[in-house]
């Protein structure tokens, strides 16, 4: 026998569809800045070994650094900041809720 789960007085959440689009469109760009990032990274290591035409090595290097930057600082930087932004909305929509009151 399965038992049904207790049931409690903390209300259901329901989720704003308009921030469930903000966060599925910022998870698709940060899935997509990492992606380019490791290309990058990869096209700067083949340069950097040498395996591409007469490029010079130090812009294989230069490239390794920018995509580990656009891999890892980038979407962090991304998050963060909308983060501070939906927080920021919820302050907003609490002060005005409690000048109407």
């Amino acid at each position: 026998m399965t038992q049904q789960p207790e049931k409690s007085d903390d209300p259901i959440y329901v989720a704003d569809p308009e921030k469930e689009k903000q966060a599925k469109s910022l998870h698709f760009m940060v899935s997509i800045i990492r992606l380019l990032g490791i290309a990058i990274l990869m096209l700067g290591i083949a340069i950097a070994l040498g395996r591409l035409a007469n490029i010079p090595a130090a812009v294989g290097y230069v490239l390794v650094i920018i995509g580990l930057v656009q891999t890892w600082v980038a979407p962090i930087m991304m998050v963060r900041s909308f983060v501070k932004r939906q927080v920021a909305e919820e302050a907003d929509k609490e002060a005005s809720d409690e000048k109407i009151l």
